[in-house]
Order: C-alpha cells, then sequence, then structure tokens
C-alpha cells in the first residue's frame, strides 16, 4: 500500500531526525568524527622488509591497546579500530599506500605512519596537507617542527633527548674522541645531529661516519671509522644492518674498543646480546628505554601488568619490550586525547589542542613518566633516568636482567 505523500514525508523525517540522534548529538559530532561507529587509527609500515620484525611487535601492542581501550569503553562509545598497510619498509610505498587511503571515502581518524624515520618523513608531509593527526615513534629530530608539521606528533623522545646522558657518560671514562658510525639515512643523520649537540664544549673530538645499510659487508665503513682513532666508539642503526654491523665489529679486530650501540640496536630484535655473537658483545654498552630494564614483580604498575598479560599471552617474549610498550603508550596517548570532550569536534585542530592540554594520572604510562607537548615542541621531554647506558646482557621476556 502507498502512503500518501504528506505522511510519508513525516516519517521521513522522523526517522532522519532518528538517525541524526543517534550519530551525531554529542559535542563530537562535528565535521571531524562524522558520525563513525568506529575510531580509525591507520598503520602504514613494513610488515614484510627489514624492519618486519619490529613491525610485528608494534602491530601486536597496537591490537592489545586497541582491546583494553575497547573493553573500557572505546574514545567516547566508539572502538578503536586498527588498519594496517604493508609499505615493505619502502618510503616510496608507503606515500603510495597512504595517498590510496586518502582518496577513499571512509578516512581514518588518526595515522601512525610507520616506525621508521624515513618512512614518516615521507608520509607526514601528506598527512599535513590533508590535514591527518599522526602520532609515531620515528625519532628524528627533523620530525618535530610544528611550524612544517602542525598535526604530527612524536610519541617517542627524538635522538637528542635520549642522549642527554651521554657527555657525563663519556667524560667518565675518560674520552677524548668518539668515533661515530650510523646508517645513511635519516635515522642516522638524526642520531649525528643529537650527538654532536650534546657533545658540544665538552671538548671530546666527533669524527662521524656512515654506512650504507642495506650493504652486506660493513667493515670497510667500519675501518674508516678506527682510522680515526677513536678511544671510545658509538655505532647505531635499525633492522636488519644492526646484526652485520656487529660483525664488522668483530672483522675489524675493534671488540677492545669501548663501543656503545645506540637505541635503535637496543630496540632491534631482542638487542645486540641477542643477534651478535659473543665476541661482538664484549667492551659493548646499550643505551635503552628505562621499561626493557627487569624489576621485581612488586614493583610493576597495573598498567604494565595489564600491557605485559595482553601482549604475552602468556608467553615467553622473545624481543625487546621497548617496542611494544611504545606501541601501547602510542594508542593509548590518542585514545586519552580524543576521549576529551570536544576532541573529535573539528579535526584536526580540536584533537591537536586536546594533546596540548592533555592530563592523565601517573602511571598511566610505560615509557615516559608524563607525555607533554607544546605549541613549539612535538616529542616528549623525558627525565635524565629514562635512557640509561646499561651493559650488553640477555633478555628475559623482553626486558635485560642487568642485575641477574
Amino acid at each position: 500500500m502507498k502512503l500518501p505523500g504528506t505522511r510519508f514525508r513525516t516519517l521521513l523525517a522522523a526517522a532522519t531526525a532518528v538517525v541524526l540522534l543517534a550519530s551525531g548529538c554529542s559535542d563530537d559530532a562535528g565535521s571531524g568524527s562524522g558520525g563513525k561507529e568506529d575510531f580509525d587509527v591507520l598503520f602504514i609500515g613494513g610488515v614484510t622488509g627489514p624492519s618486519a620484525t619490529t613491525v610485528a611487535a608494534t602491530t601486536k601492542a597496537l591490537d592489545a591497546a586497541a582491546k583494553s581501550i575497547n573493553e573500557g569503553g572505546g574514545i567516547k562509545g566508539r572502538n578503536v579500530v586498527i588498519k594496517i598497510k604493508d609499505s615493505q619498509g619502502d618510503a616510496r610505498r608507503a606515500v603510495s599506500l597512504l595517498q590510496e587511503e586518502l582518496s577513499g571515502n571512509n578516512l581514518p581518524d588518526v595515522v601512525i605512519p610507520s616506525g621508521t624515520s624515513a618512512e614518516a618523513l615521507a608520509m607526514v608531509p601528506l598527512l599535513t596537507r590533508s590535514k591527518i593527526t599522526s602520532v609515531a615513534f620515528g625519532a628524528s629530530p627533523l620530525l618535530n617542527d610544528p611550524q612544517k608539521y602542525p598535526y604530527h606528533f612524536q610519541s617517542v623522545p627524538n635522538s637528542a633527548a635520549q642522549l642527554t646522558g651521554l657527555r657525563k657518560h663519556l667524560e667518565s671514562k675518560g674520552a677524548k674522541r668518539l668515533g661515530l658510525l650510523v646508517s645513511q639515512d635519516e635515522y642516522g643523520k638524526g642520531v649525528v645531529s643529537a650527538v654532536k649537540a650534546q657533545l658540544e664544549g665538552s671538548g671530546i673530538e666527533v669524527k662521524n661516519f656512515e654506512f650504507v645499510p642495506t650493504d652486506i659487508d660493513l667493515s670497510v665503513s667500519y675501518r674508516r671509522m678506527l682510522d680515526a682513532n677513536p678511544d671510545v666508539a658509538y655505532i647505531d642503526t635499525t633492522g636488519d644492518a644492526a646484526t652485520r654491523l656487529l660483525q664488522a665489529r668483530v672483522q675489524t679486530g675493534a671488540v677492545n674498543i669501548p663501543t656503545i650501540a645506540g637505541s635503535g640496536m637496543s630496540l632491534t630484535a631482542g638487542g645486540p646480546f641477542k643477534y651478535g655473537s659473543p665476541e661482538a658483545n664484549k667492551n659493548l654498552e646499550i643505551l635503552v628505554f628505562k621499561v626493557e630494564v627487569a624489576v621485581p614483580e612488586a614493583q610493576q604498575s597495573p598498567v604494565f601488568k595489564d600491557f605485559l598479560a595482553r601482549y604475552s599471552g602468556g608467553q615467553p617474549i622473545q624481543n625487546s619490550l621497548s617496542t611494544p610498550s611504545l606501541a601501547w603508550d602510542q594508542l593509548r596517548l590518542i585514545a586519552a586525547a580524543a576521549s576529551v570532550d570536544g576532541a573529535l569536534k573539528d579535526l584536526p585542530t580540536s584533537l591537536v589542542e586536546s594533546i596540548y592540554n592533555l592530563k592523565v594520572a601517573d602511571g598511566y604510562w610505560l615509557t615516559e613518566k608524563q607525555y607533554t607537548y607544546t605549541k613549539d615542541k612535538h616529542t616528549p621531554t623525558p627525565t635524565p633516568d629514562d635512557f640509561p647506558f646499561i651493559p650488553s646482557v640477555a633478555q628475559v621476556n623482553g626486558q635485560y636482567q642487568v642485575n641477574k
């Protein structure tokens, strides 16, 4: 039976009102949220390729964090949904995948542009033009540029902030000349800049060298660094190149020189003790996140216990907890900011303002005491003891057993 025209229009108007009430009556139902049922987070990174191990830990932790957040009510009642795209570790492919996602109808609410600086630096300009908020733990200082990238935030202190204790540590060793060998990429550039900034005016001479991270044999580059006669060496890279860099240390007979492996190497595949030979680990220290250092169970926070149970699933953890704990904090940073009243009303501006003003209880984070950002600084500032130098030792359940 046909409905009379007037009655049909009345029912249609009533139905439309119900839909509007269901999808958009809160203060967060403005142009940013679009009345979506889910809160969509897009991750683009090297699921396959040289950073596959790190990305596997990242995505597993993101999934664990999403489940924890959703069980707690989600973000303003919206479930967090993680979408993962494989860049194969290629920055150009990462940009291509991002372009595909941004050309669709269902835009992500937030993007996590990889875990590497090179891929993040390739994607962030496009995210800026598209006015999409992004959070990632690429640590290059070039990513901390609020004027250039007003919607991007680092969840890891940049290389310079991680190295605040370097000068004092080297001075305690009586170092006069530091040999610095890093990968020839954006990550390596950030490390060089950070080391030089921290040692400026110290009297410690820095001789820096680079290697191509895809080269099989890194001994030639290592010898070039040794020719500068350093009394301490600082080496750093990420992914599979970390193994070859330690091999080069043995091949060049450099194991008697006190050496520090940077946080990129401590984050990789269980740390140097696992992927390097016993010879390669002689006289080797590593720069780590404090969360990587084991503490007794009685001293573990409730948030850490929740994270550990969800991430491990009751199984032994093979690689460092730094990467998954950073990913966990990263998603919880997004969730905490997005859950503030009005944070989703006018994206990206409203969410950015929420990040600036975010306050959470002590113990909320795994990797920092507090995450704080300002309009002039989009990278967190660690406390002095957040990045200790420790001997290269074994990990058990993802944590270094320094006191064992």
